[in-house]
Formats: C-alpha cells, structure tokens, sequence
C-alpha cells in the first residue's frame, strides 16, 4: 500500500468531503452540496471510519479496513450504521494531488458515484 519500503502512506490523516454526486434510483444524479452533505473520514494505515450526515442530520457511519496500490482504493466496512453495507467491498479509482483525494466508483460500465475529499 505504501509503494517503497519507507515512504509513509499517503492517505493516514483526517479528510473531509468537499464535492462529488452519487447515481441514485432512476440513474437520478444526487449532487452531495445540493442535498447538504457532509462527511469526515479518518484513516490510519489499513483502518478507516467515517461519519456522514445530510441536511444537518445524521445520515451514515461505518469503518473497517482499506487498501490501496496502483490508483484502487477499497474499503472493507465491518461496522456499519446500515447493515446492508457490512460487508461489502466498495471499489474506487483515486487520485492523490497534494492534499486533495478524488474517488470515482464504476459499476457495469458506468460511473455511480464521485467524491472528493480534502486533508484536514
């Protein structure tokens, strides 16, 4: 996950969700600043968690492991606050630039969901 023997990894640190959009039923595209959405993600070498809430309320958390080599990053959830995502394996092609981090997840073809994050 770190490339080299001693180089530190990328992505310890505490980021925050900046932009980005999720493909929602009907291949509706949900826009994370017109629905509120905020988010923090802590991540330590191979364990992340997350908070998210929409509108000022609560919306999501969870956390589990992640790994990430050669522009995929995944995260494992094993706690989640919906069962449904317990699990899962949630695959993005990222893009580290400084402190900004972009995630773009595909499935069948098509892209679904978007973020952006930056270190805080």
């Amino acid at each position: 996950m770190n490339g080299p023997a001693n180089l530190p990894n990328p992505f310890v640190g505490a980021w925050e969700l900046v932009s980005g959009f999720y493909v929602g039923e009907g291949d509706a595209i949900i826009r994370y600043e017109d629905e509120e959405v905020k988010s923090l993600k802590v991540l330590s070498e191979s364990r992340f968690s997350f908070v998210t809430s929409a509108k000022g309320e609560f919306y999501e958390a969870g956390g589990g492991e992640y790994m990430a080599e050669k522009g995929v990053y995944v995260e494992l959830p094993r706690l989640a606050s919906h069962s449904a995502m317990i699990g899962q394996r949630y695959e993005f092609q990222y893009q580290l630039a400084g402190d900004t981090w972009t995630n773009t997840r595909w499935q069948a073809g098509g892209q679904v969901e978007l973020e952006v994050w930056k270190r805080v």
